[in-house]
């Protein structure tokens, strides 16, 4: 089975490729031992220029394991000028929750 890591590059590329106004996604990371539990979800923030601004408002998705996403996972889709206020913590994210690694957008060559 493959780890969170490697679940969230899938989900994220999927998305990119799904949603034409997505820019950047981000890992958001909880508590570190939290996310070593299988239960704890894969948490993505989205950065969409076409979204419009309504704050952090996380969506929870069961897992999919038929479609190859073995664990639960969360999405926060922002607009830029919401990202910026979340970098500057002008706008925050649940507690324990902190901005993760860039899952920067495949050239193109993969297939998901």
């Amino acid at each position: 089975m493959p780890n969170k890591t490697e679940v969230a590059r899938r989900l994220a590329e999927t998305h990119y490729q799904v949603e034409a106004g997505i820019t950047q996604i981000f890992r958001i990371m909880g508590r570190p031992d939290a996310e070593l539990r299988p239960e704890e979800p894969i948490k993505l923030l989205e950065v969409n220029q076409y979204s419009i601004p309504s704050g952090v408002m996380p969506l929870y998705f069961d897992a999919a394991p038929a479609r190859g996403i073995h664990f639960p996972s969360v999405i926060v889709e922002v607009t830029p000028e919401e990202l910026t206020k979340i970098r500057s913590q002008e706008l925050d994210l649940p507690e324990g929750w902190t901005l993760g690694e860039l899952l920067p957008k495949s050239n193109g060559d993969e297939r998901s």
